[in-house]
C-alpha cells in the first residue's frame, strides 16, 4: 500500500471570514510592502494573506496567522 506525501500546499486552513476551504495561491500586486508582486492565499470571499516570495511561504503566512 503507498502512502500519499501531503505538501504544505495541499493543506490550507479555512478563510476566516467565510469558512471556505477551496482556497488557491495567486500572483497580486502589493503596493506596500517591499515586494512589488508576490504570491498570496486567495479566498473567493475577497480575503488574501500577505505577500511571499514562494507558494509554501505562502502558505505557512496564511496558516500560521493570529488565533484570537
Amino acid at each position: 500500500m503507498s502512502e500519499k506525501r501531503i505538501e504544505v500546499k495541499d493543506y490550507f486552513l479555512p478563510c476566516p471570514f467565510c469558512g471556505d476551504s477551496d482556497l488557491e495561491i495567486i500572483e497580486s500586486l502589493f503596493e506596500d510592502t517591499e515586494l512589488d508582486y508576490g504570491l498570496t492565499v486567495y479566498c473567493s470571499c475577497g480575503a488574501q494573506g500577505p505577500a511571499a516570495k514562494t507558494e509554501d511561504e505562502a502558505l505557512l503566512k496564511w496558516n500560521s496567522r493570529f488565533k484570537g
